[in-house]
């Protein structure tokens, strides 16, 4: 037999479609935003820092189906 001498838990932050949530915050676009990853996080995290990085720094298109504004509505 085993003796649990330690136990943790935590949460994997992902979204209602659960998609990435990247891009700019609407209101504060000096803040960028990269979350959302779930349970894939390790898996498709590097994938999609490389697409952020590209966004931030080059001003590339994020894909519609991770961009943060597909959670945006005016006014």
């Amino acid at each position: 037999p085993f003796e649990v001498v330690e136990h943790r838990a935590a949460i994997r932050p992902t979204v209602k479609d659960r998609r990435p949530f990247l891009g700019r915050h609407p209101q504060f676009p000096q803040l960028a935003l990269f979350n959302g990853l779930g349970a894939k996080g390790a898996s498709l995290g590097p994938f999609w820092a490389r697409h952020m990085a590209d966004f931030l720094i080059k001003n590339v298109t994020l894909e519609e189906a991770v961009d943060i504004g597909r959670f945006h509505t005016q006014g």
